[in-house]
Parts: C-alpha cells; sequence; structure tokens
C-alpha cells in the first residue's frame, strides 16, 4: 500500500534505529556527537524512503522557486573557483539567486550526497552539479521531483541533463598537438576513475588518439601528487620519453617544480602539458594547456535550467562544448635521442 503522506523525520528514526533527536542532529548539525555507522543508516534510510529534510520555514521555502542550487567542487581548483563565479553571474542575469555547496577535493562522493540534501531542504526549483566524482547513477536516486544538470563533466544518463566540457575531444586535441611537436613516447599521469571522472576520460582519449597517430604511451601512477610527477620524471628518463602529460594543470605546475628541483629544463630536457587552462599567470609560466570554455558551458545550462523550470515535457538533453589549445613554451620538440 502507498504512503499517504510525506515521509516524517520520526519515519527515518524508526528506519535507522535511532532516536528522532539523533536524526535532528545529523540533518540539522552536521552529524555533530553522531557516529559514522549511524549517519550511514539514517542517510541510507532517508534515502530509501524519498525523505528530504526541510531546512527553512514554511514562508522561506515558498519563496524559493526563485531559487537554484549548485554543488560544487573544491573552489581552489581554478576550473571549479570559475565555474562557481560564471554560474553566480549566469543566474543572477537571470532574475534567480543561487545556492552554493562546496564538497572537498579529497572527498570521494559523501559529502557531495550530504550537499544535495542540503540543497534539496532548501527547496530549491533545480540544481546544478557540478563535480566530477559521484557517478550519475547517484544522483539520479538522491534528487528527484525537480530538475538537476549535470555541469561541466560528460555525461550520458538517460534521466539526468548535461552542459559540458568536451573531454574526450580535450584529450584528442592534446594527443595531435604532442605529435605535431614531434614526439613518439610520452609518460601519461594516471588516477583512478574514483579520484576523477574527468581526469580519467581525458587521459584515456588521449592514449587512445596517441595510438592511432603511433604515439607510445607509458602510464604513471598519479597519486600521491607529489610522489607521481616524481615517478614520472623518473620513467621519463628511463623510457626516453620527451613529453609528460598531467591530467590537469595544477600537476603540471607541481611537475614543473619538481623539474626544476632536479635541475631539469622544460622543454630543453622534457616537455609538459596539462588541462584546463584557467589559472591565473599560466602565460606567463609558458604552460601549454586545453582551456575549458567555462562561459560557454554555464550560459547554456542556465538557459536550459529556464526551459526545464517552465515544466515543458522536453526530452533530456546532453550538450558538449570544446575547448581551445593555448601553446606554451613548455611543450616543445623531443630531447636529442629521443623516441628511439
Amino acid at each position: 500500500m502507498g504512503r499517504s503522506r510525506p515521509p516524517t523525520m520520526q519515519d527515518v528514526a524508526r528506519a535507522a534505529g535511532v532516536s528522532r533527536s539523533t536524526v535532528s542532529r545529523v540533518f540539522q548539525n552536521g552529524g555533530e556527537k553522531v557516529s559514522p555507522d549511524a549517519q550511514i543508516r539514517i542517510h541510507e534510510a532517508a534515502r530509501a524512503m524519498g525523505y528530504v529534510h526541510n531546512l527553512v520555514a514554511s514562508g522561506l521555502a515558498a519563496r524559493s522557486n526563485r531559487q537554484l542550487g549548485l554543488l560544487i567542487r573544491d573552489a581552489t581548483n581554478p576550473a571549479y573557483g570559475h565555474l562557481h563565479a560564471e554560474m553566480h553571474r549566469a543566474v543572477l542575469a537571470a532574475e534567480r539567486t543561487l545556492v552554493s555547496v562546496t564538497a572537498h577535493r579529497h572527498d570521494y562522493g559523501g559529502t557531495e550526497i550530504e550537499g544535495l540534501h542540503r540543497l534539496m531542504g532548501l527547496r530549491v526549483a533545480g540544481v546544478f552539479v557540478g563535480t566530477g566524482v559521484t557517478a550519475a547513477e547517484d544522483l539520479a536516486e538522491t534528487v528527484t521531483g525537480i530538475p538537476m544538470m549535470i555541469v561541466g563533466r560528460p555525461n550520458s544518463h538517460p534521466r539526468i541533463e548535461s552542459v559540458s566540457y568536451d573531454e574526450k575531444a580535450h584529450g584528442r586535441d592534446m594527443a595531435e598537438q604532442i605529435a605535431a611537436a614531434g614526439h613518439r613516447r610520452v609518460v601519461v599521469l594516471e588516477a583512478p576513475v574514483l579520484y576523477s571522472r574527468v581526469f580519467d576520460l581525458r587521459m584515456r582519449s588521449l592514449v587512445d588518439r596517441c595510438t592511432e597517430l603511433g604515439v607510445s604511451a607509458v602510464p604513471v601512477d598519479l597519486l600521491p601528487v607529489e610522489q607521481g610527477v616524481g615517478r614520472a620524471l623518473d620513467v621519463a628518463r628511463e623510457e626516453r620519453a620527451g613529453c609528460i602529460v598531467c591530467p590537469v594543470d595544477y600537476v603540471a605546475l607541481e611537475l614543473l617544480r619538481a623539474a626544476a628541483q632536479r635541475g631539469l629544463r622544460v622543454p630543453e630536457d622534457v616537455s609538459t602539458v596539462g588541462f584546463d587552462g584557467l589559472g591565473d599567470g599560466l602565460d606567463l609560466i609558458g604552460l601549454a594547456t586545453m582551456q575549458l570554455p567555462v562561459r560557454q558551458v554555464v550560459r547554456d545550462a542556465v538557459v536550459r535550467m529556464e526551459e526545464l523550470l517552465e515544466g515543458a515535457d522536453l526530452p533530456v538533453r546532453h550538450s558538449l562544448h570544446t575547448g581551445t589549445f593555448l601553446p606554451g613554451r613548455s611543450l616543445g620538440p623531443p630531447p636529442a635521442g629521443h623516441n628511439c
């Protein structure tokens, strides 16, 4: 028999085997003084029954139809910082307000789901998800009843809209730039898909295109980053590979630091490239990178969200925008004796 009323906090408490006050501490005080095991049981019970905690008074909730939510990854990463700023600007231009929740960059999905629950508790009209970690299947189970859109990450889930960067194209384009510079052997820094689905997609696309172009790619574990860049430099020397491919610019900067500490010149001794192209001063450093089309993606996303909020029965759409390669002195020809 179907439920005749929305689930309550007491229902969640009963299903999780805890008190109502414990459930309240989880949803209102961030789980203070609640064991991790109890928090997991509470969140699982809430998700199973479709419970969404209302964090605001009914008067504010009635006005929240002008509010949109944004779940964003750690804004210290320039890609997410730019996305955050552009989203605020575009939503304001649409005469709406944006409520954002930030997840830590080293979290693997737990706080992202909690952040979505917080946004839904604020009764936002729609949600943008700007993160490269939580799987689309988990997002689809978490957000129901309001429009949700993945922004900045390629997605093919049949129930979730997305406006994203074309990371497959970015990986292919970078491989072509590396081959055009004369490289036939490269080192590729790779991370688990759980760490970043975007990194994984970029690198797989790049390696596939390298293979087509006759460029051999030697994989090296990225994590932890400080050790990964050192391993990459060691392998590049051992394999006589003239270029190290980094999945993101902040890793390329760590590699430049590690190379300088070893007395290696870039690109005379080894070349390197990155992805994102959004950090201040990259032009002064001369890093060759692929710049993300953040503004275009955000504008498209906000326009599409307005269409979805109008209530039209629209088919799910997945849009992709391709960025631009920014040449830099960090990508040069292979050193003499390499590619042999």
